[in-house]
């Protein structure tokens, strides 16, 4: 059952195209550093990246491209996670009811999975596909002392960032990050393999927050 909280101090930044390097604080950008241009093996790897051969050399291994965390190790219920991987089959949310500013979607609910990295894949949809979904993610301040927030506080809503991610981004929101359920833009469909772990304990796979009022009614 999400907690409601009030959104007095929600601050909401113009949105910006995904990078690693602005996503740094929130989780990890997955995206191929090759040109669409490039249809054989390059004589020498991206320099940023730790690559090599494969496949008789007919592919380019990128190595660690995310860091999967299980944190179940310190859930109250010591009950063990495994691994999961899930498909998310994403319709398009329904377009703000005021077009006040460049926010495409409300904002109602956030939420986090307090004991795992989550990786959402997007299938069947290339780089070109220009701001196909957002990334809406928050700090997590100090704990509160109070049931639920008692070991991990609540979401800093007056440092609310969003992104524009591309069909050829995956992203990992990190342990226990603060993010917007996945919200799809435009007028198709967008499905995506998610992979976490898991335990089957509610409250310690997934905690969320609902927004009063939402963001509709803030901005």
């Amino acid at each position: 059952m999400a907690t409601s909280i009030p959104s007095r101090t929600l601050t909401m930044k113009p949105i910006i195209p995904l990078t690693q390097s602005e996503f740094a604080p929130f989780g990890q950008v997955i995206e191929c550093p090759l040109k669409p241009s490039i249809t054989t093996l390059p004589s020498s790897s991206p320099t940023s990246f730790n690559a090599v051969p494969a496949n008789q050399d007919t592919a380019l291994k990128f190595i660690d491209v995310t860091h999967m965390r299980n944190g179940y190790d310190s859930a109250p219920s010591d009950i063990p996670a495994k691994a999961l991987m899930n498909m998310f089959s994403c319709f398009p949310r329904p377009p703000r009811s005021t077009s006040r500013n460049d926010y495409p979607v409300d904002v109602k609910v956030l939420e986090r999975h307090p004991y795992t990295t989550q990786t959402f894949i997007p299938l069947g949809v290339g780089r070109k596909a220009q701001g196909v979904y957002l990334v809406v993610v928050a700090p997590t301040l100090p704990p509160t002392g109070q049931p639920p927030f008692t070991t991990m506080g609540p979401p800093d809503l007056s440092k609310v960032r969003t992104f524009w991610a591309h069909g050829g981004q995956a992203v990992t929101y990190g342990l226990g990050t603060w993010h917007m359920p996945m919200a799809v833009v435009g007028e198709e469909r967008l499905d995506f393999v998610v992979v976490q772990y898991g335990n089957g304990v509610a409250d310690e796979d997934c905690q969320e927050v609902r927004l009063e009022p939402s963001l509709q009614e803030k901005l």
